[in-house]
């Protein structure tokens, strides 16, 4: 299956290569490579034996490298038992490459090239760019690390909405008890280009001496962990714009994709954000408010800059900020207040042409109050924030808590989730998250997500429950056994833990008919 990403910049294209100094030339034919120069430095580096054949190997996979005639190595920046070969054209510095060998063994550890190498309009097939990349690992890096993987994957990063610059990554990723670990890259990636050439090729190999890892035939049974993912307080509902055949409709989506302790069976507090939760929410959780809309917006057009941090966050600028940062790119302006004394920080972005408000953080090292917010007083707070921005009456409240990691009791913040509601029905396109922070008493963090232009959609009458949603979902969506890797350094060892399989995309149930579909996953 391919997939599709879209990047701000390309992590793997390499424009400019810094020659090492006091290192040797040698010419493009493999042959002279392990030659000296006319004046050796008294400690003469070379490659070994493996590491020429290596480079004649990726010359014959791609011949465009032979034209990169000025060529050096040099012992490693980084680890003496290294050896960097860094190539380039003598006419155009642009079009070079590096490449990381193992000193002793001159085996390969790493490769990047310039994609100005190459032309930049040539198109070949997927299936082209897997066999290459599979041919490339198995010449480049052998066929002992070609075992320690599964099968290729196949995903692109696309540069720009017309998808003129395509660059499609194979990965081989290294299994482990017959397991894929989630959200790393343990194993081979091959970068590419859209013509097949090669820009990129390493190896991350998975080193657990020393560290117990969980035996995937402990794991609870699947059935269990299906019974405590498909319910409905794990689905949202509501209103979306294109739904069915690109028209409005009204659709159950899964919240967020849960984890689960396989040898447990409980679930596994991933993101520790008060506006997401761990993805269940109870009747008591969510509420139906109306507001008193005013339409105001939420910066004043003759207001300063001054004005606007303290007109939102109800601070005072100049007595919590000593440095301030204005940045404007692709139509959003960023405000920024600091004061690195005190770590305090408030940040605002704002759309350019609308004047809307995308999110801000403020985080502002104050005293706390005596009593903190409940979470009702929170909830008030939330709605004064929202209430004189809002431009409709009707909407409904997610309520969402986080827990103080020290003492696993007090409440860190209070999230909100409003969603503006049309025919008695919330809109998921129309929403604005509020955090509180109840010991300051303050908004914490605000995002905005709401189209530019206002819509009104249909009248519709939904036939499926929330229950009947879940049951569909379930039939649909796999929960797979794999291992995460921690971000923290609470744990050092991979995590076994039951998943959903959302590579298809976002499940979502049509409420009016019960037909299930894969949604688009958002960057």
């Amino acid at each position: 299956m391919t997939q599709k990403w879209k990047s701000a910049t390309a992590a793997f294209a390499v424009t400019t290569m810094l020659l090492g100094t006091g290192a040797q030339a040698f010419a493009a034919s493999p042959e002279m490579i392990l030659k000296n120069a006319e004046n050796p430095s008294k400690e003469q580096v070379k490659l070994p034996a493996r590491a020429v054949e290596i480079v004649a190997a990726l010359e014959k996979l791609e011949p465009a490298l032979k034209t990169l005639t000025v060529r050096e190595v040099v012992i490693s920046d980084y680890d003496e038992n290294q050896v960097d070969l860094y190539i380039s054209h003598p006419d155009d510095t642009e079009m070079s490459a590096y490449l990381l060998f193992d000193r002793q063994s001159g085996e390969l550890l790493g490769y990047e090239a310039s994609p100005f190498i190459w032309e930049e309009n040539e198109k070949v097939t997927d299936e082209a760019i897997v066999q290459k990349a599979e041919k490339a690992v198995q010449e480049l890096l052998g066929e002992k690390k070609r075992k320690m993987t599964d099968a290729p994957q196949l995903s692109k990063t696309v540069y720009d909405e017309e998808q003129l610059f395509i660059y499609p990554n194979v990965y081989f990723p290294i299994l482990l008890n017959g397991l894929e670990i989630d959200e790393t890259r343990f194993g081979i990636d091959v970068d590419m280009d859209s013509g097949g050439h090669l820009l990129g090729l390493s190896f991350q190999p998975l080193d657990l001496t020393g560290i117990q890892v969980a035996d995937p035939k402990k794991a609870v049974a699947k059935e269990e962990i299906q019974k405590q993912i498909f319910t409905p307080e794990r689905l949202r509902y509501g209103y979306i714009w294109e739904g069915t055949d690109g028209k409005p409709g009204i659709e159950y989506t899964m919240r967020t994709s849960p984890v689960f302790d396989a040898l447990t069976g409980k679930q596994i507090e991933m993101e520790r954000r008060a506006e997401e939760g761990d993805g269940k929410l109870h009747t008591s959780d969510i509420k139906d408010i109306s507001l008193k809309p005013q339409g105001k917006p939420f910066i004043a057009k003759d207001a300063t800059d001054q004005q606007i941090l303290e007109n939102l966050f109800e601070v005072d600028a100049k007595k919590l900020y000593t440095t301030y940062r204005k940045d404007e790119q692709q139509g959003e302006i960023t405000y920024d207040w600091s004061n690195p004394i005190d770590f305090n920080r408030a940040s605002i972005m704002v759309n350019k042409v609308t004047g809307d408000i995308g999110g801000y953080v403020n985080l502002a090292h104050i005293e706390n109050l005596s009593v903190p917010l409940t979470k009702e007083q929170s909830l008030q707070k939330a709605i004064t924030f929202l209430e004189p921005h809002a431009k409709k009456a009707e909407w409904q409240v997610e309520m969402y808590e986080e827990i103080k990691k020290e003492d696993k009791k007090s409440v860190e913040q209070y999230g909100f989730l409003f969603f503006e509601k049309q025919n008695g029905i919330p809109l998921m396109e129309y929403s604005y998250g509020v955090v509180i922070d109840p010991n300051k008493g303050q908004v914490a963090e605000f995002v905005a997500s709401v189209p530019a232009e206002d819509r009104k959609y249909p009248v519709l009458k939904p036939s499926v429950t929330a229950k009947q949603a879940a049951d569909i979902v379930s039939k649909q969506v796999p929960v797979r056994l794999t291992y995460i890797w921690p971000r923290s350094g609470e744990k050092n060892a991979p995590i076994l833990v039951y998943m959903l399989d959302t590579s298809k995309g976002w499940p979502t149930v049509d409420a009016v008919n019960g037909s299930f579909k894969w949604g688009e996953i958002e960057d």
